[in-house]
């Protein structure tokens, strides 16, 4: 089925198909459960009401499956209980009447293991683990690890690396290793993290020790039992199969797949995933699949299908249908269901093929409860349906968390755990229980409403209510500009044949979008939201999630910080995303210059060359402006030198930034002293590094352009300019020559926490003082959902460079972060580099 009529195909679906597809979808239920107990993937647990570890009793993310009263019908979900809980990202496990999870008492610098009941929520203990793992460079506070229990103790590894149990009773720890010290295990981006289970009194986790990829601990003495394999380890958590009628742990590590005895530790066999031909994958859970296969989300940008035996595995398929989700996912109505970017997709397991694809429910978690499919989204609600090869059938949906900007309950970012009929669901500042009933649900979950001018809501009503709406749109939009601005209203408006339309923007952040809303009976989808302040900000729609720039607008340019599917470009992309924008109120229109003009002639003049690097072992495509009068001014001598200024990611700037139109325009108005201005065609990657750029500056660059061009010796004659990524590129070439350039103007310096070490050595080293101009930006480059923001960052980086003693002027503006919205701060940012 083609993936793009497959999504669409529940649009078009009668009303009778409607009751029959979830008919045909019951029956396939019934015959994949009987596959998969057949290939041994689905034991009945010891105990139905008890959900042991991050994918539960059957290391699948399924629970109550012979529960026929759940199976079908309408559902209601009541939230029994909610209670207050510290940071983290560790999910709820439960034994007998006792819920366990990890979090962090961040004012008291404290995480902790702990136990609640499951009847009322109640803190029974809690036990401390260690100092908290601050978030940082895209997370939140907390542990990430998920425990796991037995019928007597809970085991749990800290960020630290403090892997141990603990006595279900009372707290007191039992026994524990320092993986870190005793197995010389290293820590993880965000420290130690994978989730542990517990098969037939052995602890299995994977631990990324030299001496043992994957470990087996007694459960009661904490011993060890086995060590297996090499390779890294970080936030994976093992399954158990059965293989050729063995039961086997399967465990992806941060390069290879393992199939271990889970008594012994033999591996009897191992192969490479996706991260061993590429980056390193962090988070692998494997997800059987029926057939004797197994799923693994085993790169960034694809997902691979395995067929299992008892000698090895061959792949079943490979594709990029699953890719770029935190999501393990699930097997629903004979469909593995996974989120993929932020869309809901059904995949056939067989084939890899997608079947369909769903905007709703927003971005989140998966379960299964009695077949049907569970989802727990990051903005807090729950929603249970059943999965056909038409699409998800909601039978019921509720708000459970609030994570409003003044709320403090705040995102979910655990996995959903289920026992019996109950739900039990974590967010950064809460855990609550919710319990499932037959019957029809009243309630409905919230949703991101528009904001609307009173004009447009007017128009809208006005629609509704006549017989010629097509008629009423064109004459309403005629002679309008779009986005449609009416006083502090922006409203996004695109007509077309869609059934699925959705804009994003900077206003709402990367990885994000919001859904736009038909006019009923017409093709006009709209989204409305509140802009106080004049700005300048991009924008594109997903239209039956496809990217489409605005078919009214000419405004439009090729986007520098984000590609696909509004994913954030920290490694090289696949593809670019071609965006359109627009200006609420005067950001520009004051300049001494027209700062959006592209066909005005230069006056000075253009140079084409490159430079064979041997430091970045690649030819470096240079584009060098000259001035107005530079080649004449030869006859007045040597001695006539000119400032120069260094464009890092130069070709950004040159093509989204219109630096060269904008700095010959400069110069011809006298706002600024004529310049030779070097374009340096090197992107910067931060998941990639930068790896010899600075030794390609230092010793290649900076001698040829003095050895080819009449350049002033002077360094306060030589800036380094960029934005973004380039921005920190500029400063990371910079700074250690800075006997060399004396100036440096960075538009919103992206440098996540990561960095900031590197640009604190960078800022103290024993060399002159730069004068640096650092703006960060309103909307700026960000992820609200997983807490970075390139604004914060900026000001971070300004106070590391001033504390090193240089001279830093720090300036907030009122834009989005790309090089179309630096436009506006152009004149601002040339002038402090060549200002008379």
């Amino acid at each position: 089925m083609d993936p793009d009529i497959g999504s669409l195909a529940f649009f078009s679906l009668p009303p009778h198909s409607l009751a029959d597809s979830i008919m045909i979808k019951r029956d396939r239920i019934h015959r994949c459960s009987l596959a998969l107990i057949a290939f041994g993937l689905l034991a009945i647990p010891s105990n139905a009401q008890d959900w042991p570890s991050i994918r539960g009793p059957q290391y699948d993310g399924s629970a109550a499956a012979g529960d026929t009263d759940l199976a079908e019908g309408p559902l209601q979900l009541k939230v029994v209980w909610k209670r207050p809980i510290g940071s983290g990202y560790s999910g709820v496990v439960k034994s007998g009447d006792r819920l366990v999870s990890a979090m962090a008492d961040v004012a008291a610098d404290q995480e902790y293991v702990v136990a609640m009941s499951a009847e009322t929520g109640e803190t029974l203990w809690k036990t401390p683990t260690g100092k908290v793992m601050k978030g940082a460079n895209g997370s939140f506070d907390g542990p990430v690890s998920t425990p796991a229990v037995d019928q007597v103790r809970a085991y749990h590894l800290s960020p630290l690396g403090i892997l141990a149990a603990y006595s279900l009773d009372d707290g007191r720890v039992v026994w524990q290793h320092d993986l870190l010290k005793e197995y010389a295990a290293k820590s993880n981006f965000y420290g130690f993290g994978a989730s542990p289970i517990v098969h037939n009194g052995v602890l299995i986790i994977p631990v990324g020790s030299p001496e043992g990829a994957v470990m087996g601990f007694d459960t009661k003495t904490g011993e060890v039992v086995w060590k297996a394999g090499q390779d890294g380890a970080a936030f994976q958590s093992a399954v158990t199969m059965e293989l050729a009628g063995e039961t086997a742990v399967l465990a992806a590590c941060n390069t290879t797949l393992f199939a271990i005895a889970p008594a012994t530790g033999k591996v009897i066999w191992s192969r490479p995933h996706g991260g061993a031909s590429g980056e390193p994958v962090a988070a692998v859970v494997p997800v059987p699949l029926p057939g004797g296969g197994l799923f693994l989300n085993d790169s960034r940008d694809g997902s691979t299908g395995l067929n299992l035996q008892a000698d090895g595995a061959t792949e079943r398929w490979s594709g990029r249908k699953i890719r770029n989700t935190y999501c393990v996912p699930v097997m629903s109505g004979g469909l593995l269901c996974s989120y993929s970017s932020r869309f809901l997709v059904a995949v056939d397991p067989e084939t890899g093929d997608q079947v369909w694809r769903t905007r709703s429910p927003s971005n989140g978690f998966l379960a299964t409860v009695a077949g049907r499919l569970v989802v727990a989204t990051l903005d807090g609600s729950l929603h249970v349906g059943d999965v056909t090869e038409d699409g998800f059938h909601e039978a019921a949906q509720t708000q459970v968390f609030k994570t409003g900007d003044t709320d403090s309950e705040g995102l979910m970012w655990a996995l959903p755990s289920i026992a019996g009929r109950s739900i039990y669901l974590r967010s950064l500042g809460a855990i609550a229980r919710i319990d499932l009933h037959s019957g029809q649900q009243t309630e409905t979950a919230s949703t991101q409403e528009s904001k609307l001018g009173p004009g447009f809501a007017s128009f809208i009503q006005a629609v509704d209510a006549t017989d010629d709406k097509q008629a009423l749109i064109d004459k309403y939009l005629h002679g309008r500009s779009l986005p449609l601005v009416e006083d502090d209203f922006v409203h996004f408006i695109l007509q077309g044949k869609y059934n699925d339309v959705a804009v994003a923007s900077e206003l709402f952040g990367v990885r994000q979008e919001r859904a736009m809303q038909r006019i009923a009976g017409t093709d006009l989808f709209y989204f409305g939201v509140q802009v106080p302040e004049a700005t300048r900000l991009s924008y594109v729609f997903f239209a039956d999630y496809q990217p489409q720039i605005d078919p009214t607008s000419d405004r439009q340019f090729t986007s520098t910080v984000v590609a696909g599917e509004m994913e954030p470009i920290f490694r090289k992309p696949n593809s670019s995303l071609q965006v359109s924008w627009f200006d609420k109120g005067n950001v520009a229109n004051d300049l001494e210059i027209d700062v959006d003009d592209l066909q005005t002639p230069l006056s000075g003049t253009i140079v084409e060359t490159q430079l064979d690097s041997a430091e970045l072992k690649e030819k470096v495509g240079l584009t060098i402006y000259l001035p107005p009068g530079y080649a004449e001014s030869e006859q007045d001598g040597p001695d006539k030198d000119y400032p120069v200024v260094f464009v890092h990611d130069g070709k950004s700037a040159m093509e989204s930034g219109n630096q060269v139109v904008i700095v010959d325009q400069l110069i011809q108005s006298k706002a600024i002293r004529p310049a030779v201005v070097v374009f340096i065609d090197k992107r910067f990657y931060p998941m990639q590094g930068a790896t010899g750029y600075p030794e390609f500056f230092a010793k290649e660059l900076l001698p040829k352009i003095d050895r080819d061009y009449r350049i002033s010796k002077s360094r306060d004659d030589r800036a380094s300019l960029s934005g973004g990524f380039g921005a920190t590129l500029a400063l990371m070439a910079t700074l250690p020559v800075s006997n060399q350039i004396g100036v440096v103007g960075c538009h919103s310096p992206f440098a996540f926490e990561m960095l900031h070490p590197m640009m604190s050595q960078l800022s103290k080293l024993p060399n002159d003082r730069c004068q640096i101009l650092v703006q960060w930006s309103r909307y700026d480059f960000r992820n609200p959902s997983e807490n970075w923001n390139m604004a914060d960052q900026s000001q971070v980086v300004a106070k590391i460079l001033a504390d090193g003693g240089h001279d830093v002027t720090a300036e907030g503006i009122g834009t989005g972060s790309d090089w179309v919205c630096w436009r506006t701060q152009s004149v601002r940012m040339w002038q402090h580099m060549l200002g008379r």
